[in-house]
């Protein structure tokens, strides 16, 4: 028996030793590194894919798929819901660039990615000059969405926390595509189609705001949900 809870404790110790590790796809850089913010900038680009597909063994969840839920546009001229939307892509990013002032405790990174918006929508308004209205599922592609995060981090008990973040973002392109506008009148629909995406920019103004700063917020907490499970020594040796 006590074999038996000896064996039980020392496993219990290994378990909870390792519950905080760095995964293994992720490599810490070195604070002295002379180049560090480039060996960062590699361990996002190799190691950042697989973040994106969550490491359930640290209970961190996905970002691709990311699962946004209800995102509402409302103002006078126009009503849109966006239910059960989810977005992908972000998995497949392009790292610009990212640096570190350790010694103010600021990072800003850049990156780029290629995302696809799926939703079901419920929509009635008005876009510029033209009347809008219908329900069903949506789909918007937006093409190299990029986007520049820079954010304030602490220490706290031996883990990063981001305090605070401002963002920016913009794009090549984007394309819509709502089924079921005008209860299915497909003339209408198609003018529809041809005015929005002729008119990309315009729209975005109105729809992108709370659709990109959802993603931009899902990415902060998943990282600092990251940083509360591996502590900070992990991520930057001496």
């Amino acid at each position: 028996m006590r074999v038996l809870l000896s064996l039980t404790a020392v496993a219990l110790c290994v378990a909870g030793a390792s519950a905080g590790a760095l995964p293994a796809f992720l490599k810490a850089c070195s604070a002295s590194d002379a180049k560090l913010d480039q060996c960062i900038e590699k361990v996002i680009e190799v190691g950042g894919p697989k973040f994106t597909d969550g490491i359930p063994a640290l209970g961190i969840a996905p970002l691709d798929p990311l699962q946004l839920g209800t995102v509402i546009v409302n103002n006078p001229a126009l009503k849109l819901t966006f239910q059960d939307t989810v977005v992908t892509g972000l998995k497949g990013f392009r790292l610009n660039s990212y640096k570190m002032n350790g010694a103010k405790n600021k990072a800003t990174i850049d990156f780029t990615a290629n995302v696809t918006l799926k939703a079901n929508y419920d929509i009635d308004g008005q876009v510029l000059i033209l009347p809008i209205r219908g329900n069903g599922p949506a789909k918007i592609k937006i093409t190299n969405l990029n986007i520049v995060i820079k954010y304030d981090f602490d220490t706290r008990d031996g883990h990063w926390v981001i305090t605070n973040y401002k963002d920016n973002y913009k794009m090549d392109r984007a394309q819509f595509k709502f089924s079921n506008l005008f209860g299915g009148n497909k003339e209408l629909a198609e003018t529809t189609h041809r005015f929005t995406n002729e008119n990309w920019e315009i729209i975005m103004q109105e729809i992108a705001p709370p659709a990109i700063k959802g993603i931009i917020k899902s990415c902060v907490e998943v990282v600092n949900s990251f940083f509360d499970k591996v502590p900070a020594a992990e991520l930057l040796l001496p």
